[in-house]
């Protein structure tokens, strides 16, 4: 009977890890590019009371019999995220990006040192981002947004497949120190693309887009007069799954996650950006509360059997008064 008591408990464990899992999803229901978790279990250990034998009948001897084996409760055999895309969230604010299909923003820190070299970064799908007081474009942690290049006609990174590589990526910054006196300030009207470029209109009347320094570089309409203008730099993952969350929309990877890849928004079947929104959330209110219903149904079935086997106990020990 104990070994039932063991088993229910495990049960217990199981069930309760789910309910967490259920509950961090519920109270992300409003949170702007939440991935959803789930919790699946697995059997854990079984003891075999007797091994299986084949059949002898035919030579005057026994039929074959099945093994007899008695199990030892469930765990928690994965927690994994769901990192399909989810809808569009209006919000009216002409700096933030909806990434219209697959990709994620890349966010970080420059190198000691550096005005251009990124450091340590982070994966997002939550684009809100906004200009600060020194000219750089940050998220709302104030982490630094990473862009590239925009190539010449044809041509792409360094990297494989034309990609960029992490060397290769540049914060998006107005270097307004160096921009004090140009006729081209104050800029105005700075926004976003489709294909991810930060432009704005001068007081001149002239559309700019910004270089890797800060610089500003004329473009009329929407084919640049030079190249090297600044565009907002997207992440291919090769396993999505393998990411894991730190907190704040942050993704780092892990030792499962394959070497991201960078390229330009809208460039290598990467998605295309879509202001004035945001990534809604991935959680299925409906879904979590089916689930949460179960999961409270077996937590409950668990408890039920550490009851029964304890008033099972309780008789055994009173057989002798």
């Amino acid at each position: 009977m104990s070994r039932a008591l063991y088993t229910s408990v495990s049960g217990l464990k199981a069930h309760q890890t789910k309910m967490d899992v259920i509950a961090n999803n519920i109270a992300n229901v409003n949170t702007y590019g939440y991935k959803t978790s789930r919790a699946t279990f697995r059997d854990v250990f079984y003891q075999n009371i007797s091994a299986g034998g084949g059949s002898n009948a035919a030579a005057g001897g026994l039929g074959g019999i099945n093994p007899y084996q008695v199990g030892y409760g469930a765990a928690v055999a994965s927690v994994d995220t769901n990192h399909a895309n989810t809808g569009y969230a209006t919000t009216n604010i002409g700096s933030d990006c909806y990434i219209n299909g697959t990709g994620y923003f890349i966010v970080g820190s420059l190198q000691a040192g550096s005005t251009t070299d990124i450091g340590q970064v982070y994966y997002s799908r939550v684009g809100m981002f906004e200009f600060d007081e020194a000219g750089w474009l940050v998220d709302i942690t104030g982490q630094l947004v990473c862009g590239i290049p925009t190539p010449s006609a044809g041509s792409g990174g360094s990297g494989a497949n034309n990609s960029f590589t992490h060397a290769e990526l540049r914060p998006i910054r107005i270097d307004y120190a160096t921009l004090n006196g140009n006729p081209a300030m104050p800029l105005n009207n700075i926004k976003i693309g489709s294909d991810g470029v930060v432009s704005a209109v001068g007081a001149d009347g002239i559309t700019y887009a910004f270089t890797d320094t800060g610089d500003i570089v004329a473009i009329s309409g929407t084919t640049p007069a030079t190249d090297g203008f600044m565009a907002i730099a997207l992440a291919q993952v090769p396993n999505p799954a393998g990411l894991e969350m730190v907190g704040n929309s942050y993704y780092t990877t892990s030792g499962n996650t394959g070497e991201p890849l960078y390229y330009q928004t809208g460039t290598n079947n990467m998605g295309s950006l879509r202001t004035g929104g945001l990534e809604m959330s991935g959680t299925d209110i409906s879904q979590e509360f089916a689930d949460m219903i179960m999961t409270q149904r077996g937590f409950q079935a668990n408890a039920r059997i550490i009851n029964v086997v304890d008033g099972m106990l309780e008789e055994v020990v009173n057989l002798k008064r």
